[in-house]
């Protein structure tokens, strides 16, 4: 007898636990901030002094960045839309998204952002002069959830500097 009712006490407490388990699971109250949907764009916009000087949607890019060499352009901001052509609004995303970037070529090209540009804005600075390519991702917290296209890929975003005799 006391081998079943360890037995049946066991199966109780498994069968207890399995309950509690799905419940908590099933109640989307407690499980919001662990399944948190992602914002995820459909196209991207690049805005400098109130034009648009890139746009990239689905793998396609028109457009490039211009800057001289040892020169520093005006303030650039990165824009995402939805599927249905919406801007994507920086309240829609959380302090958890940030804008990241990688560039073939540092030496000839470098992003920076200075104290107060915001985090959807940066500035890029012609270090010689040649081509690179850059591509641009929104991370959310330490993966991405949008990218350009690679800097080794064709039709890649890129950058263009001059040299100061050009």
């Amino acid at each position: 007898m006391n081998i079943s009712t360890n037995f049946s006490t066991k199966l109780i407490a498994l069968t207890f636990t399995v309950v509690l388990l799905f419940a908590g699971c099933n109640n989307p109250a407690s499980n919001a901030d662990v399944h948190e949907e992602h914002v995820r764009p459909y196209s991207m916009e690049f805005i400098m002094n109130g034009k648009s000087i890139v746009t990239y949607e689905l793998g396609n890019v028109s457009g490039h960045f211009d800057i001289g060499e040892d020169q520093e352009t005006s303030l650039i901001t990165a824009e995402f839309f939805d599927e249905d052509g919406n801007e994507i609004h920086s309240e829609d995303l959380s302090d958890e998204y940030s804008l990241a970037w990688d560039i073939a070529n540092a030496d000839h090209a470098e992003i920076e952002q200075h104290d107060g540009d915001g985090r959807w804005s940066f500035h890029i600075v012609g270090q010689s002069a040649g081509e690179t390519t850059v591509q641009f991702l929104l991370m959310h917290i330490d993966h991405s959830v949008f990218e350009t296209n690679g800097t080794q890929q064709d039709n890649a975003i890129t950058i263009q500097v001059t040299g100061s005799s050009q």
